[in-house]
């Protein structure tokens, strides 16, 4: 899962009239001025897939963006700063990062229950965070929509007066503040879902080797309805990086990259069609982009 909205209303008043549209935060240089360089970096044998074979595969995720635009957006080189990553093991991804957030995990009784009071915390704290955010993702769309409604009738009568035009520049600048407030908070729950499931894993594993007869637990993500967990963008500074997990099928991991390509670009989440290759969910089974798709990589190209 990635940000929730990207975007900010502008409205401008030219000769009068009420002009509204959309700019991106955080992007300093144009979108798809020149190609995003990738590469490959680590390749686990467990997925049966060769360098040459994974780079087919992602020259076919690349096409779904590059021949929506009819543009080149991604180029292969072996220095490319975009590392493309297979990570077989997520277990093992798992304890190191508990070691990261100071964790020491042996194979003990009292670790076990020690981490099992830690779970519990984590999953009532998301619990809290999760349904605070859906709270404030409702009141900005009833928000929004409301707003777009109010320009639209001022656009279509020829303009606004300026006391009007003073008002909706103010509800502008909270919808502004209102989205970097969400997106704040949907990464505070991401990072939180990361270290929830990352104890999710060590927890199960412990239970097996301890021979406990506990009950499994599920990672967020599965309890949810499989978010796009097969994959995931990472950008820190100047490293970029694309963490496949898993996968089932070619196809799948096909779109599993696509999905990915598009963070890269700069492209946000669609809620509102299961099929498209930017929804949330992996969940369609097309392996073109879909009307909306195109519409968002042309707004954020400027075709």
């Amino acid at each position: 899962m990635k940000k929730v909205i990207g975007s900010l209303i502008i409205v401008a008043v030219l000769g009068g009239v009420v002009y509204y549209g959309q700019a991106y935060f955080g992007l300093f240089t144009k979108p798809c001025s020149k190609p995003i360089e990738y590469s490959i970096g680590t390749i686990d044998s467990g997925f049966g897939l060769s360098q040459t074979e994974y780079l087919q595969v992602i020259d076919q995720a690349v096409n779904i963006w590059e021949s929506s635009v009819n543009k080149d957006l991604f180029a292969y080189n072996a220095q490319g700063r975009l590392k493309i990553n297979l990570i077989y093991d997520y277990r093992q991804q798992a304890t190191d990062k508990l070691r990261d957030l100071g964790y020491n995990i042996d194979n003990t009784q009292s670790s076990y229950d020690l981490l099992k009071q830690r779970y519990n915390q984590m999953t009532s704290d998301y619990s809290f965070l999760k349904v605070n955010l859906e709270s404030q993702i409702a009141s900005y769309n009833v928000r929004k929509k409301a707003y777009e409604d109010e320009v639209k009738k001022w656009n279509d009568q020829g303009g606004a007066p300026s006391n009007v035009v003073t008002k909706l520049n103010k509800e502008r600048d909270a919808l502004n503040a209102l989205a970097a407030k969400i997106n704040s908070d949907q990464a505070i729950v991401n990072s939180l879902v990361n270290d929830i499931n990352a104890v999710v894993d060590v927890l199960n594993r412990m239970a097996a080797s301890l021979n406990l007869n506990v009950d499994t637990y599920n990672n967020i993500g599965e309890s949810r309805g499989g978010e796009f967990e097969e994959g995931v963008y990472i950008e820190s500074g100047r490293n970029k990086q694309i963490d496949i997990y898993e996968f089932d099928s070619k196809e799948r991991l096909v779109r599993v990259l696509a999905h990915e390509l598009g963070h890269a670009l700069g492209l946000e989440h669609i809620d509102s069609n299961p099929d498209a290759i930017m929804y949330r969910l992996n969940s369609g089974d097309n392996e073109r982009a879909t009307s909306q798709d195109i519409f968002e990589v042309k707004k954020l190209c400027g075709i």
